[in-house]
């Protein structure tokens, strides 16, 4: 398994994570409650990553 591979899954599982919890870090924390929208952007720049590691790895 490419590095590339598991570096995605350990992001999914830790943008999962931080679905559940409401809160996620980029350079700060972001509460889902608070700053929703710093919140939803910051999610969906891991996910990117996550998927762009599995994308280039060939697993995706």
């Amino acid at each position: 398994m490419a590095l590339t591979t598991i570096l995605g899954i350990m992001l999914l599982v830790w943008v999962a994570y931080d679905l559940y919890a409401g809160e996620v870090w980029l350079h700060r924390s972001f509460k889902r409650k608070t700053e929703p929208v710093g919140y939803w952007l910051t999610i969906s720049g891991w996910f990117l990553v996550a998927l762009s590691s599995l994308f280039w790895s060939g697993f995706a």
